[in-house]
């Protein structure tokens, strides 16, 4: 369900669109709020910003925002990079290969930390991550679950050449794990949980490592250095959702439901893998670190790995550049 493709593709029609694409209005209307488009994909936090629209958040913060669904998180990146749209959603590990052809963004909020939604499940026979060499373990290549598999065998000091990984859509993956075509799969929910549901043994899931897979919103700098009022008022309409939320789980769970597709049970049940983090969480999250905050991974991880991987041309840039706290800090004080 949740399209997170970080592919060479990526960088290819991102040319392409930088070279055709108008800018998004970022004026005031009529009714003296800011217009203002954000584009999102199908997940279960990005449906925050529907609810902020549904409970009239963004017009009380000053913005008037028209919220654009894209089918995938490439065609969502393509339109924010060439200009079509004022904000984006992203996984932690998409906004590196964008950055890297245009740094014209700034990540200003982290929207959630995956907790239990997606995950390393193997054979009963596979006891742990040493356990793998030689065997074949499916995902999607340059997808968030593929950064998140190469950081497990890095840490138990192995590497993708101690494996055989086949390349498939997260779906097909859980899929191939549950006929037996595959003697492990790193996979995201429902796949996940059907594949664990199936017999699979959960070696590693993101529940052991709330910080290594989040989701985050970028906005452009134009936007952040011309009218910083609006990106506020953004943000700020994503915390008032959550509390919302909070407040009146059962009613927001049936609307942000609604807008995904799904019942207000199943969207509760996709939420219980997701943490929603603070404002001072987030403002951790942005802080230089060596660690595994968004920080530190997309820096000192994800980054390089892409690099190896032969996504990136260079792996000399600055990822912290990318992250503007200011945002979320002033909503703090």
């Amino acid at each position: 369900m949740k399209k997170k493709i970080v592919c060479m593709l990526l960088t290819l029609a991102m040319a392409a669109s930088l070279a055709g694409c108008s800018g998004s209005s970022d004026t005031a209307g009529g009714d003296g709020l800011t217009e203002v488009t954000l584009g999102t994909t199908s997940w279960p936090t990005n449906m925050f910003f529907y609810l902020a629209q549904d409970q009239g958040f963004f017009e009380a913060n000053g913005v008037d925002v028209t919220i654009q669904d894209f089918s995938s998180t490439t065609e969502s990146t393509n339109a924010f990079i060439g200009g079509q749209i004022d904000f984006c959603t992203f996984a932690s590990s998409e906004t590196i290969s964008p950055f890297s052809q245009s740094d014209d963004f700034s990540i200003v909020l982290m929207t959630d930390k995956s907790n239990g939604s997606e995950g390393l499940v193997a054979t009963s026979d596979i006891q742990s991550i040493e356990d793998l060499a030689g065997k074949t373990v499916a995902t999607q290549l340059y997808s968030v679950d593929h950064m998140f598999l190469l950081t497990l065998l890095d840490e138990h000091g192995m590497s993708e050449d101690d494996i055989n990984i086949v390349d498939m859509s997260i779906q097909e993956a859980g899929s191939a794990f549950i006929a037996g075509q595959c003697d492990a799969a790193c996979i995201w929910d429902p796949y996940f949980s059907q594949a664990i549901e199936a017999g699979g043994n959960a070696l590693f899931s993101s529940a052991d490592a709330p910080d290594l897979i989040t989701d985050v919103l970028a906005a452009s700098k134009t936007l952040c250095e011309e009218n910083p009022e609006a990106v506020t008022g953004v943000v700020k309409s994503f915390f008032d959702a959550v509390d919302y939320w909070q407040e009146n789980t059962d009613e927001a769970n049936a609307a942000m439901g609604e807008h995904l597709g799904v019942s207000a049970e199943e969207f509760a049940d996709q939420m219980e893998g997701l943490l929603i983090p603070t404002e001072e969480e987030v403002i951790e999250a942005f802080t230089e670190a060596e660690d595994y905050s968004y920080w530190g991974y997309t820096q000192n991880t994800v980054r390089d790995f892409m690099y190896e991987l032969g996504v990136l041309e260079s792996n000399d840039f600055d990822c912290g550049g990318m992250i503007d706290a200011s945002f979320v800090e002033g909503l703090a004080e």
